[in-house]
């Protein structure tokens, strides 16, 4: 099965998560951990990106870009199919990285068997117009194979692809996936024909309103996945089964809950808020109500996790974190 068969069969579930990458002790990639926590959510979450931002793609170095690609060919559930983002400040870094991961795919026929694609951003550049953006995704389609996700990142890239730019580069069969993080919804809203691409809400809140009737999106690529795939999988089944009062509620109950996290997450160094919001809801996760008899998770700087946003993290989102337990390591 090809990516692209692979990604029209996954169509129906509007779920993608970013996994979160963890570390060991000497800054290396703590694959034990990461198994651990993707098997905690393969009940509800059947496709991960690997290396995306929630995952410290940025930051990432090639030794541990290439722990994540081991990872994907090694032990993750069974079913799991996998993005990788390909998060480079300019288009040669881009490419060179994803020219190593594909040379890496030629030879492992299990990564093969889950991979749908790479998810690219523009260039990191403030000063970067929409003929600089299609010749950065131009380049890289030129020297690369696989299916690509585009990526739109203004928090970090400083420049947006209009829904001129993304029409145009949807027409590219390659072009698989549209994400949009920036939280504004341009591009998906604009009513262009992005030639049956699927478009993919990555900013977090408003979960509901997204995907129709209400909303442009065909599914939700969220950060909070990590920690919340349970409550974010029973709005979807409200939804399905025609109960939008209730669905509705829990979408805005859920939203205020995880705008606190981030609040708090913003205040937080050593890694991005994605990342450190959700490193501190899957600590609770991992280890329950004993989450502070264990060490702090480490960020991608090396430093620890502060127990003052877990615990934040703890009183916001508590009552959907289902904190009776032990963990799904203590345990």
């Amino acid at each position: 099965m090809t990516s692209q068969d692979r990604l029209r069969t996954s169509t129906a579930d509007p779920l993608w998560v970013p996994l979160l990458t963890h570390y060991s002790e000497d800054g290396g990639i703590d694959a034990g951990r990461m198994i651990a926590h993707a098997e905690s959510m393969a009940h509800e979450v059947r496709q991960v990106m690997l290396a995306g931002s929630t995952g410290d793609g940025w930051e990432l170095d090639d030794r541990q870009f290439d722990a994540l690609i081991d990872l994907g060919a090694g032990d993750l559930p069974a079913g799991m199919t996998l993005l990788f983002g390909i998060l480079r400040g300019d288009t040669e870094g881009v490419i060179a990285r994803l020219k190593h991961l594909e040379a890496r795919l030629s030879y492992l026929p299990a990564l093969r068997s889950r991979f749908l694609g790479v998810a690219v951003c523009p260039p990191v550049d403030a000063r970067a117009d929409q003929a600089r953006i299609r010749a950065h995704f131009e380049a890289i389609l030129a020297e690369s194979r696989s299916p690509i996700a585009l990526y739109q990142l203004p928090q970090v890239t400083q420049c947006r692809m209009s829904p001129e730019t993304v029409a145009e580069l949807c027409r590219n069969p390659r072009i698989i996936l549209f994400k949009d993080s920036s939280g504004e919804d341009k591009v998906a809203s604009a009513g262009e024909d992005y030639s049956g691409t699927v478009l993919l809400r990555g900013a977090e809140g408003g979960y509901l309103e997204a995907l129709p009737p209400a909303g442009p999106y065909h599914g939700w690529l969220l950060s909070t996945g990590n920690a919340l795939s349970g409550p974010l999988r029973r709005i979807l089944a409200l939804r399905a089964g025609g109960q939008g009062e209730e669905a509705a509620a829990l979408s805005m109950r859920l939203s205020s809950a995880i705008g606190t996290v981030f609040a708090a997450a913003g205040k937080e160094g050593g890694a991005n808020a994605f990342s450190n919001a959700n490193r501190a809801m899957d600590h609770l996760r991992a280890y329950g109500q004993t989450w502070r008899h264990h060490p702090a998770a480490r960020k991608i700087d090396g430093s620890t996790l502060s127990p003052d946003l877990v615990a934040a993290a703890e009183r916001a989102c508590g009552e959907f974190l289902d904190l009776s337990a032990g963990g799904y390591i203590a345990s």
